[in-house]
């Protein structure tokens, strides 16, 4: 009997991310589940190869996904790029026997729209997987008013993205990428939506994290860049990710490819 399709969850938020917990249930619901996540959080890494002493490392560890559940994973020392790639060429063959038939990266706290897609290590997992000829689904929540509630987000809802992530997997791994597409990019919004409340959407052309102005300050002491979304941006186009999901209010699905190239 041919076996059922082998899913590699992963993320930058680091292994112990209450959304990556919410991915890893919504996988479960479709195939069998290999997770490689970074061992601590690595928000806004792209698609880094940084050299590091303990790069390389995988601690086995158990993650707790819901009351009574914990599931084994592999914490791998390095950027989400990095986990992805170990979690495709040495986790999933040596304890699964078998390369993952799809990647999913999430689910991230924070959208990954617009421009800002560039530097998401959300984001760069996905692009790791492709180029590992591996399939991938990026997935992410939306947060509204993200810069004040930074870093605190307890109360966030995945239940919603959880079921998209259910519903995308079945979708890419039934239908295939829509065509000319290499991976999915999906942003669900903090609101209470079904997986069918989607749109197919176009990147917007301007980051969804502005940079906000800096005060004077002294130069020698450490510094965060305060970012603003850009949810209330109102040249937001009709029927880009930052539109739908912030006007329309609806789920987000971009589909995406490797090749850059301005023809």
């Amino acid at each position: 009997m041919k076996p059922g399709p082998l899913i590699l969850v992963t993320n930058d938020d680091g292994i112990h991310s209450p959304g990556l917990a919410a991915a890893i249930r919504g996988a479960m619901k479709v195939g069998e589940v290999v997770i490689a996540a970074p061992n601590e959080q690595q928000t806004a890494m792209g698609r880094a190869y940084p050299e590091r002493d303990d790069l390389g490392v995988i601690d086995t560890v158990s993650i707790d996904i819901g009351p009574g559940s914990p599931v084994k994973a592999f914490a791998v020392h390095g950027s989400p790029g990095y986990a992805a790639a170990y979690g495709i060429a040495e986790i999933a063959p040596r304890i699964k026997g078998r390369k993952p038939d799809i990647t999913v990266s999430g689910i991230n706290t924070g959208a990954n729209c617009g421009t800002s897609i560039t530097s998401s290590g959300t984001i760069g997992a996905a692009l790791e997987s492709v180029d590992m000829k591996v399939p991938a689904l990026a997935i992410s929540q939306a947060i509204l008013d993200y810069d004040s509630r930074w870093p605190d987000f307890e109360t966030l809802d995945y239940r919603c993205a959880e079921l998209a992530t259910e519903y995308w997997l079945r979708y890419i791994l039934d239908k295939g990428m829509p065509k000319g597409a290499d991976f999915l990019n999906v942003n669900v919004p903090e609101a209470k939506v079904e997986p069918e409340d989607y749109i197919f959407t176009f990147l917007e052309t301007h980051p969804y994290y502005k940079a906000q102005p800096v005060p004077e300050r002294d130069w020698s002491k450490p510094y965060r860049i305060r970012f603003d979304s850009e949810f209330g941006d109102k040249d937001a186009h009709e029927g880009s990710d930052i539109h739908t999901l912030h006007f329309k209010r609806k789920t987000s699905v971009t589909p995406l490819t490797v090749d850059m190239t301005k023809r």
